[in-house]
């Protein structure tokens, strides 16, 4: 009778005490083992480990030589290896070693392109990163330029009606616009009066400090402060000239009254 070696799943007699395929013992020489049935043993066979059952028992695929055991095993042929290779007792949650003759997937091009990509994956949001703060950064500047004041030196009596640049030009001018230059690193503004003229200013430090109006261009003409104080020639009129009013309501009347 023959039956399969547990171990490669060649065809083996019974009888036999070493199996020709893989050169380990066979179960019928260990004595009365068998003469009982394995746990895995079929009526048909008193081993009864067919092939596929041995593969996925054992990390050694069947029809293996001799000599490619001893590559996969140093140990192989010694009563331990023996003992350690056998179904029962192998536990695959234990085998931490590479399967034999396990081949590598992929290619070397897609290696590489491991490699580019998450580097260029880095570079796309270091670029984002660094555009989300020229962005936060230039509107931090115009939000801080525009609420800022101007120290004008006035008497007590003269009193401003407005208390920051963006009141000021906002009752004064029709339309407004401000913006970051980043060519100057300089906060701009323009703006259209009532009567049609366009006013371009650069904001920058005054000789004192503060925030002021360094540069302005009234219908394309540049004005300079060699010439004329800027601030108090041109821009004071706009700090002292009080916002409309939108709505009725402001005013706790009516429509009815205000046209009367």
């Amino acid at each position: 009778m023959n039956i399969s070696c547990r171990f490669c799943g060649a065809s083996v007699e019974s009888t036999a005490k070493i199996c020709p395929g893989c050169g380990k013992v066979m179960p019928a020489y260990r004595g009365a083992e068998l003469k009982n049935k394995s746990s895995f043993s079929n009526a048909d066979n008193n081993d009864g480990l067919t092939a596929g059952r041995i593969r996925a028992q054992t990390p050694y695929a069947a029809n293996r030589s001799g000599r490619q055991m001893d590559k996969l095993d140093p140990n192989y042929g010694t009563p331990k290896a023996r003992r350690e290779h056998l179904p029962e007792n192998y536990d695959p949650r234990k085998d931490n070693g590479k399967l034999p003759f396990q081949a590598a997937t992929g290619s070397g091009k897609q290696s590489a392109r491991s490699i580019i990509g998450p580097g260029i994956a880095y570079l796309i949001k270091f670029i984002i990163i660094i555009a989300i703060g020229l962005v936060l950064y230039a509107v931090g500047r115009v939000f801080i330029t525009s609420h800022s004041g101007y120290d004008f030196d006035l008497d007590n009596d003269i009193k401003l009606a407005s208390k920051n640049y963006s009141t000021a030009f906002d009752n004064y001018f029709e339309e407004t616009k401000w913006w970051f230059d980043f060519s100057k690193n300089k906060v701009t503004f323009t703006g259209t009066t009532s009567d049609g003229h366009e006013y371009k200013m650069v904001f920058g430090r005054d000789e004192d400090g503060q925030t002021a109006v360094t540069q302005l261009h009234i219908d394309g003409k540049k004005i300079t402060n060699e010439d004329n104080n800027i601030m108090k020639n041109y821009i004071l009129g706009t700090f002292m000239v009080q916002g409309e009013i939108k709505h009725a309501s402001a005013l706790g009347k009516g429509a009815d009254e205000i046209q009367e």
